[in-house]
């Protein structure tokens, strides 16, 4: 299935191995991070560094966003256009910048929503990825591999409480009740039979819900929390501008599931990846990474201690109501505390107070700039108001008469329009306007109308817009 080792040290086994990864110089560490634009990806990049790896960034994006280069430093390289499906951008990517000493993170799979709605599509990324991925490893000798699985791969059978990664490895046959779950597994043991035939080093951690201060992220279930934690915010005045409805909970209110804040997952997974094979007991080196459980009562009822007129209602979503109910409501500890020397630090209300004050950040900013552009103070805008502030905040200085900024002005505002006027009645709404703002830039409008015009530059003041 893979590609024979081209290293003869690799073919002696896996105390070889471990002896070369550790023989080398503390800035000589590599590791390729695939799917390193996501959430969890690009927080990776970060910690790795910090702990002075050197890491290859790549993704199927053809050009890596700049905020993760400038994180990762002198020790990071982006490498765009790498899609998992592509067997020949991997085998470049590894030709390129893989070694017999090069730790691999594969984190391309969609998450248990996206999964559900196109089971093929996901399939082709998640267990053909993977597959592909240990290919282009053989290809180069490079021996561990690291694999973020899911609490997806638990079923209706799972231990509900102290559930651990052990169950999943002595229970192969266990029905996880989705393809999301199913999939999980066809990653396990595709390492699996890297490991038996080729000496390999794979590693897989039992991801609950990841919580983040990040202001946009994918369609999962746990990611109903993220939801909440962000609707919050905007159902209270304090900002001077309309209210948002109340928050929409799409699963049982008293279902309990675990999650993890971002920063202990950061931790725990640098542990997994730096720890010696021989420290690792547990079957297949698969670990559950715990953070902290709770039920959507229990997490509102926090929310309410910032946001005292918080209100929800519930209308049920099929497939995340399904996972909810089929997914354990915690996980076990000693197993990583033990071999990882892992233990959560986020309790409730550390991890509430840290998102919340994130988002509220950012909507002060956001609520600034949509009040200096509601010229008429009806909380909402129109063109005339849009293009006024683009040309007031950010055409400054000289122009020549053969080139001229004003053209790019009307074409940045074509722009903002075509994405903010979504009901094309000519208005822009505080709450589509916010919204837009969780995942777009004023600067990345004006650089990218900029790429396609010859035009002198802009210099821009302020951030979002």
């Amino acid at each position: 299935m893979f590609a024979r080792w081209s290293s003869d040290a690799m073919r002696r086994g896996p105390g070889l191995g471990a002896r070369l990864m550790s023989a080398g110089a503390e800035g000589e560490r590599k590791t390729i991070i695939i799917g390193a634009a996501g959430a969890v990806g690009k927080r990776l990049c970060g910690a790795l560094t910090d702990r002075g790896h050197k890491v290859v960034a790549s993704d199927r994006m053809e050009k890596l966003p700049h905020s993760l280069s400038e994180k990762m430093g002198s020790l990071g390289t982006c490498v765009g256009s790498v899609d998992v499906t592509d067997s020949e951008a991997l085998n470049k990517l590894f030709k390129e910048h893989g070694d017999e000493n090069t730790t691999v993170w594969n984190l391309a799979a969609p998450l248990s929503v996206e999964t559900a709605m196109d089971p093929s599509m996901a399939e082709a990324v998640t267990v053909g990825g993977m597959e592909k991925v240990l290919s282009a490893m053989a290809s180069v000798g490079a021996r561990r591999i690291c694999f973020t699985d899911s609490i997806g791969s638990f079923g209706a059978s799972s231990p509900r409480t102290g559930t651990t990664a052990r169950w999943l490895t002595e229970n192969p046959d266990q029905d996880p009740g989705s393809d999301y779950g199913r999939q999980k597994r066809g990653c396990r043991e595709l390492m699996s039979a890297f490991a038996r035939d080729h000496s390999g080093d794979p590693r897989f951690a039992v991801l609950p819900g990841v919580l983040h201060c990040n202001p946009v992220w994918g369609n999962g279930t746990t990611e109903y929390a993220l939801d909440a934690l962000l609707a919050a915010p905007h159902q209270a005045t304090r900002l001077g501008l309309p209210t948002g409805d109340a928050y929409v909970c799409p699963i049982d209110p008293d279902v309990r599931m675990p999650m993890v804040f971002v920063d202990d997952l950061m931790r725990g997974l640098v542990a997994l990846q730096e720890a010696d094979e021989g420290d690792l007991k547990e079957p297949e080196r698969g670990y559950c990474i715990p953070g902290l459980s709770f039920t959507p009562n229990e997490l509102f009822a926090e929310i309410r201690k910032h946001h005292p007129g918080f209100g929800f209602r519930v209308e049920l979503d099929e497939n995340m109501n399904k996972f909810a109910n089929l997914w354990p409501d915690e996980l076990a500890s000693d197993e990583a505390a033990r071999d990882l020397g892992y233990s959560p630090e986020f309790e409730m209300s550390k991890m509430v107070s840290t998102v919340l004050s994130a988002h509220e950040e950012r909507n002060v900013a956001t609520a600034e700039a949509f009040k200096a552009m509601d010229v008429e103070g009806d909380n909402q805008l129109d063109r005339l108001e849009i293009e006024y502030y683009v040309r007031r905040n950010l055409v400054r200085g000289r122009e020549s008469y053969g080139k001229t900024g004003q053209a790019t002005v009307e074409a940045i505002v074509d722009k903002l329009m075509n994405d903010l006027d979504t009901n094309r009645d000519g208005m822009v709404s505080w709450m589509t306007f916010s919204e837009w703002n969780r995942s777009n830039t004023i600067d990345g409008v004006i650089l990218r109308v900029k790429s396609s015009m010859d035009v002198p530059e802009f210099k821009v003041n302020g951030g979002r817009l």
